[in-house]
């Protein structure tokens, strides 16, 4: 798990980059800050609970790209624009579904996530994600 999450819209990999030391605040990227869970496991079961892909099942391509960091640095990763679009064409409804699905999940390894708390993260990385779709941005998410 990791102490800080802040996802974040940013033009491209390399401004991505750029905030992989002191975070997209400092770079002032529009972004939403939460902390203790698994991203890594998270944006693999969103994309999965979001386009009906099976948990199991490959991923073409591989899960989140990793941009930056590393060895003890923050991590800088690239939501797979799959996941960016189901994310921001996703109504209230399915994104209600896909929090309540993905505290399930979390439960099943171990983790507790407050339902209220998912519905907040799910909404809020979804707003970034339209935000990004529209104007030709990308999703990406700074681990600390």
């Amino acid at each position: 798990m990791s102490l800080i999450i802040e996802f974040f819209v940013a033009p491209d990999d390399a401004a991505a980059v750029g905030v992989s030391r002191n975070g997209p605040g400092a770079a002032s990227f529009e972004s939403a800050t939460y902390g203790n869970f698994d991203v890594w496991s998270t944006l693999d079961e969103w994309e999965c609970i979001l386009t009906s892909r099976g948990i199991d099942d490959p991923v073409t391509g591989g899960g989140a790209n990793f941009i930056a960091g590393g060895d003890g640095s923050p991590v800088v990763l690239a939501a797979r624009p799959e996941l960016t679009r189901a994310l921001a064409a996703a109504d209230d409804d399915l994104l209600g579904r896909t929090a309540e699905r993905w505290v399930e999940l979390r439960e099943e390894e171990g983790e507790f996530i407050d339902g209220e708390l998912a519905q907040e993260i799910v909404r809020e990385v979804a707003a970034l994600a339209a935000g990004a779709t529209q104007t030709g941005k990308s999703l990406y998410c700074w681990i600390c």
